[in-house]
């Protein structure tokens, strides 16, 4: 198969257009063709070398996955699949039997897998997932749209609903012009809340529904916070890691803050406990989101008739390029990668 990867890590250009072998199933397990992929944070961290994960080289990112069912491996029910449907690739999958696993919650998992993190992903001709990882592409979204979804859109919705954000409430996004901050803002507004977007872009998070837009100056925060909420606001979500403390200085009293990825130059903060537990916060960290939250965010997303964000389609040969891109903090919303080989 024909296949964006890398042999080594390093910069963006360590990516290549590379043949490797087609992957073959096994028990349980399904050859997806994969259409288009998008581009995540994630891929430019592995392709640089994630810290204490290693990854066997030649290795092949891509986080998301949308295409269809060529082939399926021995002793495998596809259960309601067919070879040819159109499907979406959970972005995390469980061992399948731990006590996590079996009741659905397989992002708790200790021996959880993300495609084009610890295997080969999306940026390849054909990928090699297991069948409980599939979701069934709903026809109301093209696939440009169905390949931004699994990691960016699972995860803001898992994040939304641990927080229990509802009609009304005050949701701060930090990070608001990403893949992840845009599909915050876009699916908490869907839900009725009202949002406060940190960000330098402040046209088009204001384009995507976006109450209040501030930059990252604290103080900035804290009047816009002050202004217009009662005691700060109900729900904070920080996807950065360097903006915690932000997070905790404009929660209200009793709300959730909910925080996963570091995206800044340290994994190591200090933060005033008393901040935390005099104001009765509850801090929830989760990373991924198990396949109940994707299905659940695209069956609300097509009920709302909901849509993503998307800022370019590219090709995946492009991928060097728009990793430099995401690298000097160029990208807005989410890119899609179509594939092209020709």
């Amino acid at each position: 198969m024909w296949a964006v990867g890398f042999e080594k890590h390093g910069d963006p250009g360590v990516l290549k257009v590379m043949e490797l072998p087609d992957p073959r199933p096994g028990p349980r397990e399904v050859i997806i063709r994969v259409l288009a992929t998008s581009l995540n944070r994630i891929d430019t961290i592995v392709r640089r070398g994630y810290p204490g994960i290693p990854v066997k080289l030649p290795h092949v990112p891509g986080a998301d996955i949308v295409g269809y069912i060529e082939s399926v491996g021995p002793d495998t029910d596809l259960g309601e699949f067919r070879v040819g449907d159109l499907v979406l690739v959970s972005n995390v999958w469980g061992c399948g039997s731990c006590r996590f696993c079996r009741v659905g919650m397989e992002d708790h998992c200790q021996s959880w897998t993300m495609p084009g993190f610890h295997v080969w992903g999306g940026y390849g001709e054909l990928v090699r997932v297991p069948v409980r990882a599939l979701v069934r592409a709903p026809k109301e979204m093209t696939i440009n749209e169905l390949a931004v979804l699994p990691l960016a859109y699972g995860v803001s919705w898992k994040a939304l609903r641990v927080a229990n954000v509802g009609s009304g409430d005050w949701v701060l996004v930090l990070g608001g012009s990403g893949g992840v901050g845009t599909a915050l803002t876009i699916l908490a507004k869907a839900l009725g809340a009202r949002v406060i977007a940190v960000t330098t872009r402040p046209s088009l998070l204001k384009s995507l529904g976006a109450d209040v837009v501030v930059g990252y100056d604290r103080e900035e925060l804290m009047n816009a916070v002050n202004e217009n909420t009662e005691g700060g606001v109900d729900v904070a979500i920080d996807s950065i890691g360097d903006t915690l403390p932000m997070a905790l200085d404009a929660i209200r009293p009793g709300g959730t803050v909910v925080t996963f990825g570091v995206l800044g130059r340290s994994s190591t903060l200090q933060i005033d406990i008393r901040k935390f537990y005099l104001r009765h916060t509850r801090l929830i960290g989760i990373h991924n989101a198990a396949k109940s939250y994707l299905r659940e965010a695209i069956e609300f997303m097509v009920s709302r008739g909901v849509k993503p964000f998307i800022s370019r389609v590219a090709t995946v040969k492009e991928a060097p390029s728009l990793h430099e891109l995401m690298e000097s903090r160029g990208v807005v919303g989410k890119v899609v990668m179509i594939h092209e080989w020709d």
